[in-house]
């Protein structure tokens, strides 16, 4: 019979790729975790882990596995919390991931905002890139995702959106619009918003620039300032730095690139009270939010 810990052991070595490194996170002997992935193999009847130097990676039946694994995971955390609070006069708290570029530059005073005007609303906050927030939604690890348009594919709803435009900028004087393939062009990870909107820029403009990879857009500000090349990074961040005159919009004609920022949820499901008044809160707050179509029923009442 499957238990909770053999899928958190399972779990943990499929994203680590080792038995050893599993064991110092679950602070368990690598025996133990020996033991529990073989225990589990059996259980399944299936190999689910193949040699792959000096760690182990997922086989083809492994990969299925994980997939499952991790939603199973996500549903009995998400019943122990709506459990621990079913007594109690508060809500659970509402559990949000967001893009490092949506938390970087828009969240956080929208958040402030709706702390404001409803102190007693909870949240917890994941902050990854694009592709980790869409798997953190898809295993019920969050209950509301953050980020640019969802894939198509996944079971996604856009339940509100705010829009957002993607600059191309520079350091002042460092190149102009004619010259951008030339330029040294600065990007974040495969997996992020921002990446995936520099890639769509640089395949409209049709080049292929040299490239330095960031691991923040933060950074990868700081370093547009300091002349290492240009960035394309969210309006919003670069507002003041264009104003004193840090950088400069580069124009282009792909630029700016719309890309709005999306509230998210998985599809066909009806949020908690505390998660759908919260999206509620983000939408009445007026200032930036307004509801996708269909938005509003799916929230209230998982309609469409």
């Amino acid at each position: 019979m499957l238990t909770i810990h053999q899928l958190h052991v399972f779990a943990t070595v499929a994203e680590l790729g080792s038995v050893r490194r599993a064991a110092e996170q679950l602070v368990v002997s690598q025996p133990a975790v020996s033991a529990s992935l073989a225990s589990l193999q059996r259980e399944v009847g299936v190999d689910l882990f193949t040699k792959a130097g000096r760690g182990i990676e997922l086989t083809d039946a492994g990969r299925t596995f994980e997939r499952y694994a991790r939603v199973m995971l996500g549903l009995v955390d998400e019943a122990v919390a709506a459990t621990r609070f079913a007594h109690q006069a508060v809500d659970a708290p509402v559990r949000l991931g967001a893009t490092t570029a949506s938390a970087d530059h828009m969240l956080m005073p929208q958040l402030a905002r709706v702390r404001e005007r409803r102190p007693d609303l909870t949240f917890t906050l994941e902050v990854a890139n694009r592709a980790r927030v869409w798997q953190l939604l898809t295993d019920r690890v969050v209950d509301i995702a953050i980020s640019t348009r969802p894939p198509l594919q996944g079971g996604f709803c856009s339940v509100a959106t705010r829009p957002n435009e993607f600059v191309l900028v520079a350091r002042p004087g460092l190149v102009w619009s004619g010259k951008v393939a030339d330029a040294t062009w600065l990007i974040r990870e495969d997996g992020s918003s921002t990446r995936a909107a520099t890639d769509e820029v640089t395949t409209l403009l049709g080049i292929i620039p040299a490239t330095l990879p960031i691991a923040s857009n933060a950074t990868i500000q700081r370093s547009a300032e300091a002349g290492l090349g240009v960035a394309l990074l969210p309006a919003d961040a670069v507002r003041d730095a264009v104003a004193n005159r840090l950088l400069t919009i580069v124009r282009t004609d792909a630029t700016p690139l719309r890309k709005p920022w999306h509230v998210v949820i998985r599809d066909g499901e009806t949020l908690t009270p505390s998660a759908q008044r919260f999206v509620e809160d983000l939408v009445d707050d007026g200032r930036e939010f307004s509801w996708a179509p269909g938005g509003a029923a799916a929230v209230r009442g998982g309609e469409r």
